[in-house]
Parts: structure tokens; C-alpha cells; sequence
């Protein structure tokens, strides 16, 4: 069973386990889904439990590329239904990589479709699919849908607009590739004559398609009719979502349109749990502060703050933070603006300020639901403060975000909002800075030398002896040299020292010198170690911690 396989390998908990099991008794969903969804266990641990189980090997794809002669031997439609990829021929065997290798009916249809015996690999999902994506994606394809949308267009009595129509594929093949490339945002932007396509790919903007004017409107409005925006609007910005399957998952898209000089500019968010909700060790806490996080998570009351710019993994950090407390004896809520993604065993609900359900008043709605825990994504005005506070000291353990550039900076900035000095020290148990650094490729990294100059910026003496890389760029990471990020990470955690400093009003570079003189790690230190250990450049250490 695999349950039990899990449990014997040390990935889950018997808590852990009761609790998948009781929600599959109430959802017949699978256990494997289950143990995702809950965030207790990863594509990774699944596949290979898995694999032991079937009595096949598991595989990594790293390094791998298909034969084509076998990707033409199987259509990508039924790749992408059973979930599996052809990846050579063996001696007479179609060699394959499967994501569950206990699906035999798919083994069964597939070897009457190739005349030939098929051998099974297992391997992760996201693995699987990003084969098929790289193997039957052609780019030409994009060119083709684009004439074929021109053409129907000048064609009297063609509705662009049908199931079948190149817009309606041509959005598709967009929105599959930037979930194959990793993109978090799709952006589709008009200009004088073209539209311009661009992917947020680790935190950096990369062009992709560019496609005729003409296809503008059709392919906005398809946009519009799925997330279920007035299609008839074009002067005001709208938000919607769309929540579909792709590629055998589903995903949730976050859509905003705006007005420009050029038409309406789309920006699409890509929200996917397996990159939204993490294991707490698999953020990029260096040892030393994962502990500390962790002891931060044990407390039953408090506020617990993590800061930083849009973008720096703010809400990755408190989604993977709250399904690692999640469990059936606590009571867990959530307000947030808006809901990004839905995980099991906690309420969460999205404020609607033109309702007047703003965050002061589910804060007020929540506090009569006997919570445990409560996470307010964002302390944006005075009442919101005062309310979490309150919270706080009530014995709720509470969860938020605040823009401040370093953890010490969140302390003045909730004085700012009024709160006062002596219930803030004794409401606050912890600060959370982090930032995003991209990962050098691992199949082009090499070793990097930097000019005295650039290392005085970051701290170590050009004599330090300390090594550096970054990468060259190559296909798998498109020309870039990076593939991926962790986070960068400052725990400030309020010892009596800092008590006093915040009851006697002590401003951010107190509280600060107050933390590093007591052992804490800055954003700083933690990049340079990770730019040290070859995780990153000194270019990202640069670019997200200097100051």
C-alpha cells in the first residue's frame, strides 16, 4: 500500500496518514493526490514510492532527451491523456516514462498502438510533462494557428470565436507553453503593428511570440469569455480568473486586462501549487534558520510578519507555512485579496471592498469563529494593525505580510500605524525578510572570477579564498545561465533585548544591530552563502540583497 510504503520510508507522519485517509473516505479522490494537495509529501517522494511498488525504476530527466523517431510513433494526444512520454527503443522495447506505472490499461492500448512490448520508467508529473511538452511543441505551430487565425478572419462567415477555431487553439498553445517553459505571468501586449508576447520566467521578463495586430481583438475577447470578463469593455481594466485543465492538472489563471494607447494590454498569472505551496525545507532556509522558523512556528499566539517587495515569494513562504500547521485539531482561517490558491483543511475566504467586506471587517467576522490561527494577507491601513494585534494578544497565532525593505524595518513601520510601543513588544514573536535569487543552470555552470571592486560591494576580501560560478546559458535555460530560485531569508526573532528596544520606540538600525549582535543571518550573508555554495551569482546577490 502506498500509504504504508511512505510511512516505512520516514515522508509521512501516521497523523499525516489518518488524516489523507479520512478525506479519501469523504472525496474517493486518490491517496497519492491527496498527500499533494495536503503538501505533505512531493511529486518526487510519490514517484518513487511508487515505483517501488510497481517494481519499476524511478528516473530523473535531467539530461534526458527523447528519441524523435519514438515521440512519431505515439500521438500527443494520448501522451498527454495517459500521462506518459516514449523515450527510446531498447531491443525491440518502446522504453517509457509514466507517471503512475500501475495504469496497465494504458501499457495494454499503447502496445497494441506500436505493435511492440513497452517498458516503464516512473517519474515525476512535472517531468512527464515537461517531455511532452519539449518533444510535441513545435514552435512552427504557433506560425501555423497565427495563418490560419488571419485567414479566417478574412473569410466572410467564419466565427473565430468556435471550440475549433486557430484563436481558440492559438491561446491554448500560448498558455501550455509558458506552463511548460515555467513561467509564472504570460503577457500579451499590444503594439503599433504587432502583438508582443513576453513570459515571467525566475522573476525576469523574456520575449517569446510576436504575433499580427489583426488577431488582437479575437484573442483578447477569448481571454475575456473565459474568465468571464465583459468582453464588451475596452476603456476600464477588469480582473477575472480561469480555472482549467492542462496537461492532465489543473490550473488556476489570475487575468487582468488594461487600457493602453495600443489596445488592451492581458497579463495572465500563473498559479500552480506545486510551485505556490512548498515543504518548509525546500524554501532555501539555510539550517540555521529553518530552525528558528520552525521554533517561530511552534508559538500558540503572536503575530508573525514576512516582508518584502512584490514578488519575493511573500506568499509562497505563509501558503507553505499554514499547510505545514494545517491538521484537523486546528482551526485555521485565512483573509486574502485575493485568494490564490485553496488548501485543504483551512477556511480561507477573499475580501470584496465595493461589498464593504474589507479586511478590518472579515478580521472582526473571523475573530468569532474560534480560531487557532489566522492569516490577513496584507496589513495595509491602521485598523487592519490594531485588529491583528488584538488578535495576537488574545492568543491567536497570526500570519501577515508588510512591505518593509529588511524584518527590523517592519517595527517603526507598525508604530507608524499607531500601535503601541508596549503591546507590540509583547504581540510580536517574529519577522520574516526574504527575497527571490535564480539558481545557476546545473548544465552549464562554470567557474566565475569577479573584480576586486565587486567583491568589496558584497562583503568578502578578494583574498577570502572564496570560489564563485555562474552559468554560461545554454537551451535548457534559454540563453539565460538560470534555471529556477530560492529564497533568501532573515529571521528576526524578538528576544528581550529587542522587547526593549521596540517598548522604548528604538528605530530600525537599533533593532537591526540589535539582531546581528544576538546571531542573526541578513539577506546579505544568507545570498553571499548561497553565491559561496554555487547556488547563485554574485549578479543575483547584487541584484536582490545589496543595499
Amino acid at each position: 500500500m502506498l500509504g504504508k510504503r511512505l510511512l516505512a520510508d520516514g515522508i509521512i507522519t501516521s497523523a499525516q496518514l489518518e488524516q489523507a485517509l479520512a478525506q479519501q473516505r469523504s472525496s474517493g479522490a486518490l491517496l497519492g493526490e491527496i498527500l499533494l494537495g495536503l503538501n505533505f509529501i512531493t511529486q518526487e517522494h510519490l514517484a518513487r514510492a511508487l515505483a517501488q511498488e510497481a517494481g519499476v525504476s524511478f528516473r530523473m530527466v535531467d539530461g534526458l532527451t527523447p528519441d524523435p523517431s519514438v515521440i512519431a510513433m505515439v500521438p500527443e494526444q494520448f501522451a498527454r491523456q495517459y500521462m506518459l512520454v516514449p523515450l527510446t527503443m531498447q531491443n525491440g522495447t518502446l522504453e517509457v516514462l509514466q507517471v503512475n506505472p500501475f495504469d496497465v490499461l494504458a501499457v495494454d492500448e499503447l502496445q497494441r498502438l506500436v505493435s511492440r512490448p513497452v517498458g516503464v520508467s516512473c517519474g515525476r508529473a512535472q517531468d512527464v510533462l515537461n517531455l511532452i511538452e519539449r518533444s510535441y511543441t513545435d514552435r512552427s505551430s504557433v506560425s501555423e494557428l497565427v495563418q490560419e487565425g488571419v485567414d479566417a478572419l478574412s473569410t466572410p462567415q467564419v466565427d473565430v470565436a468556435t471550440i475549433d477555431s486557430p484563436v481558440v487553439r492559438l491561446l491554448e498553445l500560448l498558455i501550455n507553453d509558458a506552463i511548460a517553459r515555467g513561467a509564472t505571468d504570460l503577457h500579451i501586449e499590444p503594439e503599433d503593428l504587432t502583438i508582443r508576447v513576453r513570459h515571467r520566467i525566475d522573476g525576469v521578463l523574456i520575449p517569446s511570440d510576436t504575433i499580427p495586430k489583426e488577431l488582437h481583438a479575437p484573442l483578447v475577447s477569448r481571454v475575456k469569455v473565459l474568465a468571464g470578463l465583459d468582453i464588451t469593455e475596452q476603456r476600464l481594466p477588469q480582473d477575472g480568473r480561469i480555472s482549467q485543465m492542462v496537461n492532465g492538472r489543473r490550473v488556476d489563471l489570475r487575468v487582468a486586462t488594461f487600457p493602453t494607447t495600443f489596445g488592451e494590454k492581458v497579463a495572465i498569472r500563473i498559479l500552480e501549487k506545486e510551485k505556490l505551496v512548498r515543504g518548509l525545507a525546500e524554501l532555501g532556509f539555510s539550517p540555521t534558520t529553518y530552525a528558528i522558523f520552525r521554533d517561530i512556528l511552534s508559538r500558540s499566539r503572536g503575530i508573525v510578519l514576512v516582508t518584502g517587495p512584490t514578488g519575493a515569494g511573500k506568499t509562497t513562504t505563509l501558503y507553505s507555512a499554514l499547510a505545514y500547521l494545517g491538521s484537523t485539531e486546528r482551526n485555521i482561517l485565512t483573509v486574502e485579496d485575493p485568494v490564490e490558491y485553496q488548501i485543504p483543511t483551512i477556511r480561507q475566504t477573499q475580501v470584496r471592498p465595493k461589498a464593504g467586506f474589507t479586511y478590518a471587517t472579515a478580521i472582526r467576522a473571523l475573530l468569532r469563529q474560534d480560531p487557532d490561527i489566522i492569516m490577513i494577507g496584507e496589513i495595509r491601513d491602521p485598523e487592519t494593525a490594531q485588529l491583528a494585534l488584538r488578535a495576537a494578544l488574545s492568543g491567536i497565532l497570526v500570519f501577515s505580510t508588510l512591505h518593509t525593505q529588511d524584518s527590523a524595518g517592519a517595527v517603526p513601520r507598525l508604530m507608524d500605524m499607531g500601535l503601541e510601543p508596549y503591546l507590540l513588544a509583547s504581540g510580536i514573536v517574529g519577522v520574516i525578510a526574504q527575497r527571490l535569487v535564480r539558481v545557476i543552470c546545473p548544465h552549464c555552470k562554470e567557474a566565475a572570477s569577479y573584480p576586486a571592486e565587486t567583491l568589496k560591494k558584497v562583503g568578502p576580501n578578494p583574498d577570502s579564498g572564496l570560489e564563485f560560478q555562474r552559468g554560461r546559458g545554454c537551451s535548457r535555460c534559454n540563453e539565460t545561465g538560470y534555471r529556477g530560485r530560492t529564497g533568501v531569508f532573515e529571521v528576526l526573532v524578538i528576544d528581550p533585548a529587542i522587547h526593549t528596544l521596540i517598548r522604548e520606540r528604538g528605530d530600525s538600525r537599533q533593532v537591526k544591530s540589535a539582531a546581528v549582535a544576538a546571531g542573526m543571518t541578513t539577506l546579505m550573508d544568507d545570498a553571499l552563502a548561497k553565491a559561496a555554495a554555487g547556488q547563485t551569482t554574485l549578479e543575483e546577490v547584487l541584484r536582490v540583497a545589496y543595499e
